[in-house]
């Protein structure tokens, strides 16, 4: 029960901060302004901590009999690694899917921006 508390906290955290920040792009970039680039660093880091979070207590919950590598820390400094690597050995197609949705996720601030700065430069 607690993990999944912890897992569902943590998604609704990753989304609303991506959705948060990528509004607050677009806006800014809507208004002429360039957001700084330590406010997309901020947000990598923010959904990344939020998503590892996810993946620990995922781990937890599925009680794996193999290690897991993950001992909190290790998943944020190699996760483009480590990530695909559990997600496919854990849910195999949908694993690949979910880290689609994770890079999404930490790309979405950046994909606004270029949506925005196109839509702004057409008119």
């Amino acid at each position: 029960m607690y993990t999944q508390g912890t897992k569902l906290l943590s998604l609704i955290g990753a989304f609303g901060v991506a959705a948060v920040v990528a509004v607050y792009v677009g806006w800014s970039i809507s208004r002429g302004h360039v957001p700084y680039d330590a406010l997309y660093k901020l947000h990598e880091v923010v959904v990344s901590i939020l998503l590892a979070t996810w993946l620990i207590a995922d781990s937890q919950e599925r009680r794996r009999d193999r290690p897991t590598f993950d001992q909190g820390g290790f998943v944020l400094f190699l996760f483009l690694v480590y990530v695909p690597y559990y997600l496919f050995s854990t849910r195999r197609a949908r694993g690949v899917l979910i880290f689609g949705g994770m890079v999404l996720l930490l790309e979405l601030p950046r994909i606004t921006a270029d949506i925005v700065a196109h839509v702004s430069y057409i008119r």
